[in-house]
């Protein structure tokens, strides 16, 4: 699964003039190919959609998509904006494709939750915010995922991990390593 602009067809992003963003699948093939990317049309909405995590059993899906289509803007009148957040929603696997999307319940038109990475066990959901108790302006948290569906309370991963900048993007190993992307540590780009 990944986040794509290629669908030239839809309406262009105002920041970029590229198209939004949609979620796609394509299947590993066993030579090392991969088969024609496909959209998933359950999932991706008009707004941006993507990026996305499963669960190691396929049946969970965890991604970013905007607080619009949960009513969670604010209006500006005077200038005719909305303005929105990213936010993080939960769908189930349900034959071929995907339903029961759910908003997650510290999801917030004050700030945006994005970038979901499950952790192997299906226990930990990282994730990037800016939301309160952010150490710099957009920072890496993590939240515990309950057996019975419910979540923690979301934690900041603390100043060994985020900086006075912004950390974004986690990406959590099988083996638990944690890649992420920022731009107040020297890094490979």
């Amino acid at each position: 699964y990944f986040a794509s602009a290629r669908n030239t067809s839809r309406k262009t992003y105002g920041w970029n003039e590229q198209p939004f963003l949609d979620l796609y699948s394509a299947t590993y093939n066993s030579d090392g190919t991969f088969s024609q990317p496909t959209p998933v049309e359950s999932i991706n909405s008009k707004y941006h959609d993507g990026p996305a995590t499963i669960s190691a059993d396929g049946n969970t899906m965890y991604f970013a998509s905007e607080s619009f289509k949960e009513g969670m803007f604010e209006k500006d009148k005077a200038q005719k904006l909305k303005f929105g957040q990213v936010n993080l929603f939960k769908a189930t696997k349900s034959g071929s494709g995907w339903s029961n999307i759910t908003s997650l319940p510290f999801n917030s038109k004050d700030y945006s939750t994005s970038n979901p990475s499950l952790s192997k066990d299906g226990k930990t959901l990282y994730f990037s915010s800016n939301m309160p108790g952010s150490v710099g302006g957009v920072d890496i948290w993590k939240v515990a995922i309950n057996p019975d569906g419910t979540y923690g309370t979301p934690e900041n991963l603390g100043k060994k991990i985020n900086t006075e900048g912004n950390e974004s993007f986690p990406f959590i190993t099988d083996d638990n390593k944690l890649y992420f992307s920022s731009d107040a540590r020297q890094g490979f780009g």
